[in-house]
């Protein structure tokens, strides 16, 4: 008889009540802050006579910034992590709505500015990450970690496609070789993207293949290094004025973090696939 390809689906894994605070005060405090930061910049992007969504980028501005602060006044106490988190999903679900309201209004020309379009869908997006991660979180689960790897990859993969691509849009264009070599990364992460969307059509709810995934967070990885790398240096040259550009130091030091959060991420991914074969093989 033949069996269902669903039957081999890992189970989610429990999350201990230490690793659930760890984690959960790292996400929250590396995420407030960019999500602080959102609103920053969409706020700076606006129209100037567009007071009222310049009022209300400046009013999540301060949200963000007083419970970003509260993550590090929190007790080591798992009910009171759980509250806090509770309380960041309610924020961010609420910014989450306005940069997708913001994001019909661009898209059918009721407002203008210099928010683009797909930079408000891009961190829309982080928003709703945030918001899963901490719900997963507090239900105290981990995804199998197959799941994990190739989730992870598709998302984090096309986030870092877009900043290349990004940074190219915003770079002068008389700045040739960097936005060559923006434009290569984009292409590169591009490649990766669908190469970890590939993986994740073919291994959907069918047994393990560790080397597979094991190779597509190796290849994330080195080419994320090599992507923080060029963002750091890009920082330093942008700080010292010595190339010509439109970008807010802020938000080139706003993309590298986000950069070094996903090698952290692969990095958990990699200890959880490597602790997963040594329990299979015992």
């Amino acid at each position: 008889m033949l069996i269902s390809p669903e039957s081999f689906g890992a189970k989610p894994e429990s999350l201990s009540e230490q690793l659930f605070i760890e984690r959960s005060l790292t996400e929250n405090r590396f995420w407030l802050r960019i999500m602080k930061e959102h609103a920053l910049f969409l706020g700076e992007g606006f129209n100037r006579k567009d007071t009222q969504h310049i009022q209300a980028a400046d009013r999540f501005y301060h949200y963000f910034e007083q419970h970003e602060r509260k993550s590090y006044q929190l007790a080591n106490n798992v009910e009171v992590v759980r509250r806090f988190n509770e309380e960041s999903i309610e924020l961010v679900h609420g910014f989450r709505n306005f940069k997708r309201n913001l994001l019909i209004l661009i898209i059918n020309c009721k407002i203008s500015g210099f928010n683009f379009p797909l930079l408000v869908d891009h961190i829309a997006r982080e928003a709703e990450y945030f918001m899963r991660t901490l719900k997963k979180f507090n239900k105290g689960i981990l995804e199998p970690i197959q799941d994990a790897i190739i989730n992870e990859n598709v998302f984090w993969l096309r986030i870092m496609m877009e900043h290349s691509r990004f940074i190219a849009s915003l770079l002068d264009q008389s700045e040739r070789n960097l936005v060559n070599v923006s434009r290569k990364f984009g292409d590169d992460f591009e490649t990766l993207l669908n190469q970890a969307r590939d993986v994740e059509s073919m291994l959907y709810h069918k047994q393990p293949t560790y080397p597979i995934i094991g190779k597509m967070n190796k290849d994330s990885e080195n080419a994320t290094t090599e992507l923080q790398a060029f963002k750091k240096a890009g920082l330093e040259l942008i700080k010292s004025c010595q190339i010509r550009n439109v970008i807010n130091p802020l938000l080139a030091d706003h993309v590298l973090r986000e950069a070094g959060h996903f090698l952290y991420m692969i990095k958990v991914l990699e200890d959880r696939l490597n602790q997963k074969k040594i329990s299979e093989q015992r």
